[in-house]
């Protein structure tokens, strides 16, 4: 990971990390000299000028250590995130910093496929953090695109906040809001969805003569 600053992101992901159970203890960050080999001519040339050399940073995971005998060690093992943690937990790590200050500070947070790669019941928290008078209190919003239909509930969203797109057969994409349709107090947002009844459902043939 190259990075001119990183002055928060690890501070913040080392709070969450009380949490939520990824497997590791604490996230560290290291820097090094950016050896010379690796840099452009341009770069070079601009670094000959600069006081302070490039710098490399490393995120290591920390984990806890056992012996054969199942006992801690003392020491624990760094190693680097982005090369030895999952898609989802390098995913979280991105988002953090850009999570907690639309939470703070009443930004817009703007995520495609905000499902992608984590756990639902993860998906489902981040979006009651913006839910949450307590834990959004300066009205922080967050806009995404999702394929995961279990999030297609009035239990996460009213009906002006869910908003769907479907193409038309000159390939215009249309964007339109469940709030236009008539839908019982009841009625599962979801299921009604999958039943076609909301448009926006892609068409997938009969694949089974795609094989055999």
């Amino acid at each position: 990971i190259f990075l001119k600053s990183l002055p928060t992101l690890v501070c913040i992901f080392r709070d969450a990390l009380k949490n939520i159970d990824l497997g590791f203890d604490n996230v560290v960050r290291m820097d090094a000299n950016i050896p010379p080999d690796w840099l452009s001519q341009e770069q070079l040339a601009i670094n000959q000028s600069d006081i302070n050399p490039p710098k490399m940073t490393a995120i290591l995971a920390t984990h806890k250590y056992y012996d054969i005998e199942r006992k801690e060690s003392s020491i624990p093992i760094g190693l680097d995130m982005q090369l030895n943690e999952s898609e989802g937990t390098n995913k979280l790590f991105a988002m953090a910093g850009h999570l907690i200050d639309s939470l703070e500070n009443g930004k817009i947070f703007l995520i495609d496929e905000l499902d992608a790669r984590l756990h639902p019941l993860m998906t489902r928290e981040i979006i009651s953090l913006f839910n949450s008078n307590e834990t959004n209190p300066n009205k922080g919003q967050l806009i995404f695109t999702t394929h995961d239909t279990n999030l297609l509930s009035n239990k996460f969203f009213r009906r002006d906040q869910v908003w769907f797109t479907e193409k038309d057969k000159y390939g215009v994409t249309h964007l339109y809001s469940l709030a236009e349709y008539k839908v019982r107090n009841d009625a599962s947002f979801e299921s009604d969805y999958i039943q076609g009844r909301y448009g926006a459902v892609p068409f997938i043939g009969d694949l089974s003569h795609l094989i055999g």
